[in-house]
């Protein structure tokens, strides 16, 4: 006989999983862009979320948005007290810690090219690109072990990793150096029940990408993909959610491609 799903979720005796139901994330650079997208999208699974940036004005209006379920602070994640505010903020305000969303990043125009970039230029993107997720899970996961002993680590990375281009070296390096951090520890946390895992975006429509590319750039650039559409804040959002969720329990050390199939060559027969 086959199997059936009830109205109760049952399956042969399995539950479905519950979603993010009582859970509580942590998302960095959350004003706007992917951490915004992302915000809504764990709030409409039942998580309660921290919400971090330095763009107050654009981050007083998303928590008034969310409602009860959100709570927003002003927080420079390149330096370490600003991760650690967050994660006392979701102590504090909601009593544990579930998910951390390394979602704050950034491309510095003083990141011009090998030759010409300074060595503070440099210091700036690595501290925002990477320290900024070492002093997250530094923080996030001892309250993670204290909560119910796990949790999950999401670190968003650059299609840059993979598509070098003539300018921002020190970004995609950076991108790069997280995705390995990224593995590093899943590999030392996974057997505690934290899991750590990279979604990497290719070409995302966010509000600064639309200021700067016109309709007929970003269909040329649709026409390259193997979905034939620009990926959307909310593809992104919905891929950091299920990994938050224990639908991806089994899911750790992995890097997921966000790109529409643009990381892969397509051939015309």
């Amino acid at each position: 006989m086959a199997n059936r799903l009830g109205e109760s979720g049952e399956l042969d005796g399995l539950k479905r999983p519950d979603g993010l139901e009582g859970k509580v994330a942590v998302i960095t650079g959350a004003a706007s862009g992917i951490g915004a997208a992302t915000a809504r999208v764990l709030v409409r699974e039942g998580a309660s979320v921290v919400l971090g940036d330095i763009n107050d004005a654009a981050l007083e209006k998303l928590v008034a948005e969310l409602g009860d379920s959100a709570v927003g602070l002003h927080a420079d994640v390149t330096q370490e007290e600003g991760i650690r505010s967050l994660v006392q903020a979701a102590l504090d305000s909601f009593g544990r810690l579930d998910v951390l969303d390394n979602n704050a990043a950034a491309e510095i125009p003083e990141d011009t090219g090998t030759a010409t970039s300074s060595d503070e230029a440099w210091r700036r993107t690595f501290d925002l690109n990477v320290m900024a997720a070492v002093w997250g899970a530094r923080h996030a996961i001892p309250a993670m072990l204290a909560s119910d002993g796990g949790g999950s680590i999401i670190n968003i990375s650059s299609g840059a990793v993979r598509h070098p281009t003539a300018t921002k070296a020190a970004y995609g390096a950076c991108k790069s150096a997280l995705e390995t951090f990224s593995l590093y520890l899943g590999a030392q946390h996974g057997a505690a029940g934290i899991r750590s895992n990279v979604v990497r975006p290719g070409f995302v429509l966010t509000e600064g990408v639309r200021d700067i590319f016109d309709e007929e750039q970003r269909s040329r650039f649709a026409d390259m993909l193997t979905l034939g559409r620009v990926c959307e804040p909310q593809d992104v959002a919905e891929t950091v959610a299920f990994l938050a969720s224990p639908a991806s329990g089994y899911v750790n050390c992995a890097v997921l491609d966000i790109d529409g199939g643009g990381a892969r060559p397509m051939v015309s027969w």
